[in-house]
């Protein structure tokens, strides 16, 4: 088994915080505390969950999940329009 580097174990350690949250301010809170959740290497790591979790049956979790990798995604889009780059 390879083992990941410091940086994937922040980001794996940041999303499994994202997604034990259970409301969209406490997702906005980990999001402050871990902005490397709004990278294009969180998307495509929260791609990959997503896609295991379809292939494994688990639908109802896979559609959680797609919510919740949404909701990045909506961040992220606001920020990109947002001139001073903060989360509200």
């Amino acid at each position: 088994m390879a083992t990941q580097s410091p940086n994937n174990q922040e980001l794996h350690h940041a999303l499994d915080a994202f997604i034990q949250t259970t409301t969209m301010d406490e997702g906005i809170v980990v999001l402050k505390q871990h902005p490397q959740l709004l990278s294009d290497h969180a998307d495509l790591l929260f791609s990959s969950i997503i896609d295991n979790a379809r292939k494994q049956g688990h639908k109802v979790t896979a559609q959680a999940l797609d919510e919740r990798r949404d909701f990045i995604r909506g961040v992220r889009q606001e920020l990109s329009e947002n001139k001073d780059n903060t989360i509200h």
